[in-house]
């Protein structure tokens, strides 16, 4: 399967309930103000949110030349609108400019998926890489076990502190380690927080301070992973997490666990966040770098 056709597999909830509505709204219709309603809706209730919805709107009003027939016109002039609005959200994660080592902290709420997205991770960085992967996630030996399995699967390097250890303590010790055996990517991942626990994020800064007495600030990237079916409310913990932890750029998770997929526009929207992978699916290959056409596209059935 090309990589097109993942994002359109990955999609197809969101597909499924954009361009069947939208086709339905156009049936047998002129594109009137009543239409144009209850394409706005459409569009909210798939989570674009009210400022890109009102954009695109005014886009199928000041084309004239649609006919009510022709509802893939209008599935196509949106797909572009949101591709030229997620293009400048493009960015590899990984490059071949990267420094060693690179520290890649993995935040993010309880149940987004940063676990399993630094395993999907480590099946896409180059094999001629080392890898080490620490667990700060402290308190629960459950999320221990589960990036052991991961790393232990793909053969890439593990280290942890006791249960109930400063997970700062055990930041500090990757990095020397990574230092000292000369480690190209060092993966951190750290415990669920609330975004609106104050507390919880302050350990989260408290970590990436430890790391940033250890290596250099040039080297650290800080990824938020979000979880697509939250919809509009990954929008809120962007802006929190942002604030307070000078994120470098998402992973946005499941996409193909919702019909909410639209919520990612707003994102793009209203951040200037890199939106690096997306999460299409719950194999170790199902990780794919964002690309705005082949997701826009998708969201709307556009064939590529």
């Amino acid at each position: 399967m090309n990589i097109f056709k993942h994002f359109q597999s990955g999609l197809k909830k969101t597909s499924n309930f954009l361009s069947t509505n939208i086709i339905g709204a156009l049936k047998s219709k002129k594109i009137d103000q009543e239409t144009l309603d209850e394409i706005e809706t459409i569009l909210l209730s798939s989570d674009i949110g009210l400022e890109v919805t009102n954009h695109l709107i005014q886009k199928i009003q000041s084309t004239k030349n649609f006919k009510s027939e022709n509802a893939n016109s209008v599935l196509k002039l949106l797909a572009n609108e949101l591709e030229l609005i997620l293009q400048p959200r493009e960015k590899p994660l990984l490059t071949s400019r990267d420094y060693q080592p690179t520290i890649l902290i993995f935040i993010g709420v309880n149940g987004s998926g940063k676990t399993t997205t630094i395993g999907k991770l480590i099946n896409i960085i180059p094999n001629d890489k080392k890898i080490l992967v620490g667990a700060c996630d402290t308190f629960r030996a459950a999320a221990v076990d589960q990036l052991k399995k991961w790393t232990k699967n793909q053969k890439v390097d593990f280290h942890q502190g006791s249960l109930e250890q400063d997970p700062a303590s055990v930041a500090y010790s990757v990095c020397q380690k990574a230092q000292k055996e000369q480690y190209d990517y060092v993966i951190i991942d750290t415990a669920g927080r609330l975004s609106n626990n104050t507390n919880l994020l302050n350990q989260l800064v408290k970590i990436k301070s430890v790391i940033s007495k250890k290596i250099n600030a040039d080297n650290i990237k800080t990824i938020l992973v979000l979880d697509g079916t939250n919809g509009s409310n990954m929008v809120n913990q962007v802006e929190t997490f942002g604030q307070s932890m000078n994120v470098s750029g998402l992973i946005i998770t499941k996409i193909d666990g919702t019909a909410k997929g639209g919520a990612l526009i707003s994102v793009a929207k209203k951040f200037e966040f890199p939106i690096h992978f997306v999460g299409l699916g719950e194999k170790a290959e199902d990780l794919f770098e964002f690309n705005a056409k082949k997701f826009s596209h998708s969201m709307l059935g556009i064939e590529e």
